[in-house]
Order: C-alpha cells, then sequence, then structure tokens
C-alpha cells in the first residue's frame, strides 16, 4: 500500500520503491494524468536508462532522460520512436492511499 497519493498533484509524478530494490523490490514512476494514476517500471526498454519522475512531458507523458525518449504512463507504448513499450503496473485506488500490483 503506498500511502498519501491524494496529494500527487495532476500532470506530475514521483519514483516510489516497492521493498527493498537490493533484495528483488521494485522501482516504478507513480504519475497521476487525467485523474487517473498509473505506475510504471523505472528501467527503460530502450537502453537500460531510467524513466525519472517530475513533471510530465507535455502534461502526459513520462520520460528517459537517456535518449529523451517519451511513454504513455497509460500503457507504455514509446512516442514517437521505434522502442518497446516500458513496463506498466496496475494500481487501485483506495481513498488516499494505493495499491500497485507488481
Amino acid at each position: 500500500m503506498i500511502q498519501g497519493v491524494d496529494k500527487l498533484p495532476e500532470g506530475e509524478s514521483r519514483k516510489i520503491s516497492i521493498g527493498d530494490p537490493l533484495a528483488g523490490g521494485t522501482e516504478i514512476i507513480l504519475c497521476r494524468r487525467d485523474g487517473k494514476l498509473f505506475a510504471v517500471d523505472v528501467l527503460c526498454p530502450h537502453e537500460g536508462g531510467r524513466i525519472i519522475g517530475g513533471p510530465l512531458v507535455e502534461g502526459r507523458f513520462v520520460t528517459c532522460p537517456l535518449h529523451g525518449y517519451k511513454f504513455d504512463p497509460a500503457n507504455g507504448r514509446a512516442v514517437g520512436v521505434a522502442c518497446k513499450s516500458a513496463k506498466t503496473y496496475r494500481v487501485v485506488v483506495r481513498g488516499a492511499d494505493c495499491e500497485v500490483y507488481v
């Protein structure tokens, strides 16, 4: 359970660690777009860069700064480039908190 996600503003994202990343945990980018929460794995499918948190590019996309690739957090698809999709996770909102199914 990730607490306090109701405080994540529209058009913003932040990196969240689920479990211990050194012991098999997962790092995700949790973002809010169009009033919904989405979760994307931090690992960029292009060349192993890291998708970062912060403002969504164009208010809609998460990005990997290594080559500037953008991904749609709703489905993980790369935008404007030929690249595999980023891994996404199902998010269920429970009041001010959420569950991410990894």
